[in-house]
């Protein structure tokens, strides 16, 4: 079993409450915070490839569209970029 890391966009949060897609565990990060003009949020999971073979989760992320290649490089790269800035700001507390 691989582990895979997806990225899914969409402005339906519906897709938040399935609960297979809820067992896998997920993050969601709006487009706006990420610096993207988009009025939806990008949806990371990472889990079992087998789990998004699941009849209801290839249903539910139906609603959503699955990023790929570059764009996906560069979104983790903007997830990376805004973790290590709240960090930064987390330090300056100690």
């Amino acid at each position: 079993m691989a582990v895979v890391e997806n990225i899914y966009y969409t402005e339906d949060k519906s897709i938040l409450e399935n609960p297979d897609i809820k067992m896998m565990g997920f993050r969601y990060e709006g487009a706006q915070t990420l610096g993207i003009e988009k009025k939806g949020f990008y949806l990371i999971i990472k889990a079992d490839e087998e789990k998004f073979e699941k009849e209801d989760v290839k249903k539910t992320l139906e609603k959503a569209e699955k990023i790929t290649g570059e764009e996906k490089e560069k979104i983790l790269k903007k997830i990376q970029e805004l973790e290590d800035s709240v960090a930064g700001g987390i330090a300056l507390f100690d």
